[in-house]
């Protein structure tokens, strides 16, 4: 994926975002967004993807304020209602739907729909009803399920903390049919993604098969210079499961690999891509979707 005209304005509202997280003094949020607008001018990528450069612009961030992890207490906010909700989850979803596959995948989407800022568990419980009448864009369950052979490594790509919990579900589940699971999470914090920290607190860690990182605090999957373990355990890996948008933005246009993409889309750039709606939800293959880019199938 490429940047789009829009991206450049969320480049600069991630800076107020950020900045807002941590508390930051609006003249100094006005110091960033200026050194910002400079890279913007001048340092600008827009053949590469959109989260590549915002990895630039966070980097920004942290050097100008020396704030090296501006999320860390939202992290934890999020982490700590998700593990709250988790036990609710698999008694009245997880545990009373026949299709274990589908509820698990749902749950693994619903951790990149819901908004951990709304005021109580009561609304996201309300929230997490709604979401389960809630249609796919896509929803590749058949070609997915082919790729269920026991004994197989599937390289799980995580992405936010909060999110991370109901990634479990998922993880189960793969472990059920016989697979096993490799977690890749960021390999230094940036945006409020997850790290081998939440992997940990959050207990997922304890069931996959191996945590990884990617090396550093890139936005998304960056190939060319991700460490030699993760490349390898790219290289190995049967398929990949792709959650959010930033890890898709950056493997968007890779098939030398099967990839699943997990995700809500959330801006008109990658609904674009993903040649669907602003909103809407996704479980697709990527040759699915290379189908549909090279227009062999109507979306």
């Amino acid at each position: 994926m490429k940047v789009y005209p829009e991206c450049l304005p969320c480049f600069l509202n991630q800076i107020v975002k950020t900045s807002k997280a941590c508390g930051l003094e609006e003249s100094k949020t006005i110091e960033v967004e200026r050194e910002v607008a400079k890279f913007l001018y001048k340092n600008l990528q827009p053949e590469k993807s959109p989260g590549y450069n915002a990895t630039f612009i966070h980097r920004i961030f942290k050097e100008k304020t020396k704030i090296e992890d501006p999320f860390k207490a939202l992290k934890e906010k999020y982490n700590s209602l998700a593990l709250k909700l988790e036990p609710i989850l698999y008694e009245e979803y997880y545990l009373k739907i026949k299709n274990r596959v589908e509820v698990a995948v749902r749950l693994a989407a619903l951790g990149n729909v819901i908004d951990f800022g709304v005021p109580t568990l009561f609304d996201l419980e309300e929230e997490i009803k709604n979401f389960f009448k809630t249609p796919f864009a896509y929803y590749d369950e058949a070609i997915f399920e082919r790729f269920l052979v026991p004994g197989k490594t599937v390289l799980y790509l995580a992405d936010n903390a909060g999110e991370i919990v109901f990634d479990k579900f998922l993880v189960r589940e793969l472990k059920e049919k016989g697979l096993k699971v490799v977690l890749a999470v960021r390999g230094a914090p940036v945006l409020n993604d997850a790290t081998v920290e939440d992997a940990i607190k959050t207990k997922i860690a304890e069931l996959v098969d191996e945590v990884i990182d990617s090396g550093s605090d890139v936005i998304g999957i960056d190939l060319e210079r991700a460490p030699e373990k993760f490349k390898e355990h790219w290289k190995k890996a049967y398929f990949i499961i792709s959650k959010g948008q930033a890890n898709f933005e950056t493997l968007d246009g890779i098939y030398d690999k099967d990839i699943f993409f997990i995700l809500k889309a959330k801006c008109d750039p990658v609904a674009k891509e993903l040649r669907c709606k602003r909103g809407e939800l996704i479980f697709l293959y990527n040759k699915h979707l290379l189908d549909l880019k090279e227009g062999n199938e109507g979306s």
